[in-house]
């Protein structure tokens, strides 16, 4: 007689094959071992030395106040400028942040250019030094350690770049992005691609609906490139060297009804400075770049005699 075996069933728990259970189980205990190796990873990176860049357009009265946009969106736009001083710089504030755990060197502070030949290159413009601004005091050094949880800022003179950036580039005008290099990386980090700041050809100010600028204004920031130093060359207050320089420069405007030729505005220049008891040597220089400033403006000035800023506008 032919016997005949039987192999026992699989085991089961609540139904299910042991087997099938042991293979979920492992499975899962892989998935958790993934995502605990994704987290200790993503925790060395994020706690490591990294930033974050911004860039806003902002409004600078050296030793009085900075007006920023923060939204990041160019051109600036604010109620508050029948109030802003004619003594003003038009800048883009460059803030690089390190919310990482430990500290991080950038350097190069710049703006990225693009539009222009369809390259895409960086720009370091002139910076300025702004002390005692709490959070926005500006510094420029071209290498800053960052500690974790701070940030550096930057002030950049952009529209000494702008118009010549302009003049190479298409109808559409140009795109920046706030740059900076950072030590050990490879890329450099930008600022947000959909905050970069769209500047059209014929462009000459960041600010929303403005016409005209005195001549003063325009005189005076050509003057403060050329003189400012920072506080601890020139003593107490941000900017001293190239407001005292402003004074003398009121003084000679006032001498005027209007626009002079530039002989006799240098001649004035350098009398205003000796009532000042202020040597003037380079004020011929100082006259020329601000003429040739003046003329850039053309078109987009207020009469010479509306000092510091009339309601009226020039033609």
């Amino acid at each position: 007689m032919t016997r005949m075996y039987f192999a026992s069933e699989t085991p089961k728990l609540f139904g299910v094959q042991v087997a099938v259970l042991a293979l979920v189980i492992a499975a899962f205990g892989f998935v958790v071992s993934l995502i605990a190796l994704g987290w200790q990873i993503s925790k060395h990176i994020l706690d490591g030395g990294r930033v974050k860049v911004y860039l806003n357009p902002a409004i600078l009265e050296p030793n009085f106040r900075l007006i920023t946009n923060r939204n990041g969106k160019w051109p600036i736009s604010t109620k508050d400028l029948d109030h802003v001083k004619p003594e003003n710089l038009e800048v883009a504030q460059l803030v690089v942040e390190n919310p990482g755990r430990t500290a991080v060197t950038v350097y190069t502070p710049s703006l990225a250019v693009y539009g222009v030949r369809n390259q895409e290159y960086t720009i370091a413009p002139r910076m300025f030094n702004l002390e005692k601004f709490g959070s926005d005091s500006a510094s420029t050094e071209n290498v800053v350690r960052i500690n974790p949880y701070d940030r550096a800022t930057f002030l950049l003179d952009y529209w000494s770049i702008v118009p010549r950036v302009l003049s190479e580039a298409g109808s559409s005008g140009i795109r920046l992005r706030g740059n900076v290099s950072v030590a050990g990386r490879r890329r450099s980090r930008k600022s947000k691609r959909r905050l970069q700041w769209r500047i059209p050809q014929g462009s000459w100010t960041s600010v929303e609906g403005l016409d005209y600028l005195s001549p003063f204004t325009v005189m005076w920031r050509e003057l403060y490139k050329l003189t400012s130093r920072p506080e601890s060359e020139v003593g107490e207050g941000t900017g001293g060297h190239s407001l005292m320089h402003g004074g003398i420069l009121i003084h000679t405007v006032l001498a005027f009804q209007e626009r002079p030729s530039l002989d006799d505005f240098t001649e004035q220049f350098r009398r205003s400075a000796q009532e000042f008891e202020v040597s003037s040597a380079g004020f011929a220089f100082y006259a020329s770049r601000m003429y040739e400033a003046l003329d850039r403006y053309s078109g987009h000035l207020e009469p010479w005699s509306n000092f510091p800023g009339n309601s009226s506008r020039g033609e």
